[in-house]
């Protein structure tokens, strides 16, 4: 977890892009004195489905080789 990046992800972050990030990095900015850059997540709609696949692959390799 990293208190000074936030990732716009799924399609929220797909479809609002760079723009909405900016927008969102503003608002933060006018809560919060910690600076907080904000990007919008470049997987789209794709972002749990490979964070699913990474899990199972870091688990099998933990089960075949240890960990």
């Amino acid at each position: 977890v990293d208190p000074g990046c936030v990732v716009l992800g799924g399609e929220i972050g797909h479809a609002g892009g760079a723009d909405l990030a900016a927008r969102v990095e503003r608002r933060l900015a006018a809560l919060s004195p910690l600076r907080t850059e904000v990007r919008a997540g470049e997987l789209g709609g794709a972002a749990v489905l490979h964070g699913a696949l990474l899990t199972a692959r870091d688990a099998a390799q933990d089960d075949l080789f240890g960990g």
